[in-house]
């Protein structure tokens, strides 16, 4: 799932995982809100947590509900998708909190720059084979 407000940067990152074989299908979600409600949805489905997004790509400053409020929504209503997800803040956020806070953020697996690029789609395969618990 890729939750992001800009269509150019949910197009070109669409892209880019599509053509490295990444995923067989990706969720968009334009801000937070529209991302809970997904998962709302799911949790009313008896097969929810098999459909439910394995990675997601966290944008933080979005309108509506930005990344951090979704995390923080997400964890605590949705503790069993929040369980099976890997969370990666991919932003353009150049304010050094933020980096920080990804970093002391438990279910947060990484903090990546978007768009996202073949570089950083390898780090991200790398992190699914290995096993490690952050990058």
């Amino acid at each position: 799932m890729c939750i992001e407000d800009d269509s150019v940067t949910q197009f070109l990152n669409k892209i880019e995982l599509e053509d490295a074989g990444f995923c067989e299908k990706m969720e968009e979600a334009w801000n937070g809100q529209v991302a809970l409600d997904y998962f709302e949805v799911l949790s009313k489905d008896e097969d929810g947590l098999s459909k439910a997004p394995e990675i997601i790509l966290l944008d933080l400053n979005m309108p509506v509900m930005d990344g951090w409020e979704f995390l923080e929504i997400f964890l605590a209503k949705y503790p069993q998708f929040a369980e099976k997800a890997k969370v990666f803040v991919v932003t353009s956020s150049i304010n050094p909190a933020d980096k920080i806070r990804s970093t002391n953020e438990d279910s947060v697996k990484g903090f990546l720059s978007k768009p996202l690029d073949g570089a950083q789609i390898e780090v991200l395969n790398q992190f699914i084979q290995s096993g490690i618990k952050k990058i």
